[in-house]
């Protein structure tokens, strides 16, 4: 069923196994453009998040130039979130997934583009990594059967997958990769935040924090098993968002950063939302056309 999504100009987790209603979150949209000295600029600012103005509303991911999928929750539902796929040329949104039950995170799609995989928070309060297929032809099954505490994921290649596993009892969350044939996880580091992002040449990038003040953007390298520091970042930023060339984008508080490796030796400034009445730039995400969404609290 499709909905009227309304686009304005103008607007003043872990994931969890029990039932909650989760904190308001709106989603900004932006256009890119690339200035001379390679720094990257916004414009054509929109608000969308007009179906849902006081619910949650996070997660979201590019599966194409025009459609964005985002995790939902409406403002008074303590129970469960759900996948919605928005249209951003037809102005409309789908309800992807309508489980009463169960509880859908992280929308990614997969290599191949015929399916796209979600944590799930099952009845029993497992968290696992299921797929579903692009044009609803079934109900979907557990990717990775045997992994379980799946926080969040990353695709590497069509076999190969990065997981952060919730720490149990006080444990740090770690990061782990697993390959879908033996599906045996290998640990890769700990105390790793939320964001898993592949860059350009097939490495996976994520925040070691290595102590409460000082955390690191890196990359780990699936072919040599090699981690390197890319930048410092500030503690408390676990979000970032990737652009096909390789320059990274991080919000801190309401101001936009960028940091371009081999170009740049620093986070540099390129945009502030305060004018927007932003406060926290939380989660980004690119399109390859280069379309920005950002998370506000």
């Amino acid at each position: 069923m499709k909905y009227l999504l309304f686009l304005l100009v103008s607007f003043g987790y872990l994931h969890a196994a029990t039932a909650q209603r989760l904190e308001h979150h709106d989603l900004l949209l932006f256009s890119l453009s690339q200035n001379a000295d390679s720094t990257w600029s916004l414009a054509a600012p929109r608000f969308l998040t007009q179906f849902n103005p006081r619910g949650y509303n996070n997660q979201p991911n590019f599966f194409s130039d025009n459609e964005l999928y985002v995790v939902s929750q409406s403002l008074g539902d303590t129970t469960q979130t759900d996948i919605l796929s928005l249209d951003l040329a037809a102005q409309a949104f789908t309800k992807v997934t309508a489980t009463p039950l169960t509880s859908e995170y992280s929308p990614t799609l997969m290599p191949g583009g015929s399916r796209f995989s979600c944590v799930r928070v099952e009845e029993d309060g497992a968290q696992r990594l299921w797929s579903f297929p692009i044009n609803r032809s079934d109900n979907g099954r557990p990717e990775f059967p045997l992994v379980y505490g799946v926080g969040y994921h990353c695709w590497l290649r069509d076999t190969l997958a990065a997981f952060f596993i919730v720490g149990e009892n006080g444990a740090p969350h770690t990061l782990q990769v697993a390959g879908l044939r033996g599906q045996k996880l290998q640990r890769i580091a700990a105390d790793i935040g939320r964001c898993l992002l592949r860059t350009p040449r097939g490495q996976l990038a994520f925040v070691s924090k290595t102590t409460d003040q000082i955390w690191f953007l890196k990359t780990w390298d699936p072919a040599t098993g090699k981690q390197d520091i890319v930048l410092r970042i500030p503690p408390g930023v676990e979000d970032f968002a990737l652009l096909p060339d390789g320059t990274y984008l991080m919000g801190n508080g309401a101001r936009l950063y960028q940091y371009k490796p081999g170009l740049q030796t620093e986070w540099k400034e390129i945009a502030s939302l305060e004018p927007y009445g932003v406060r926290k730039i939380t989660r980004l995400t690119v399109s390859k056309n280069r379309k920005l969404v950002i998370v506000v609290e």
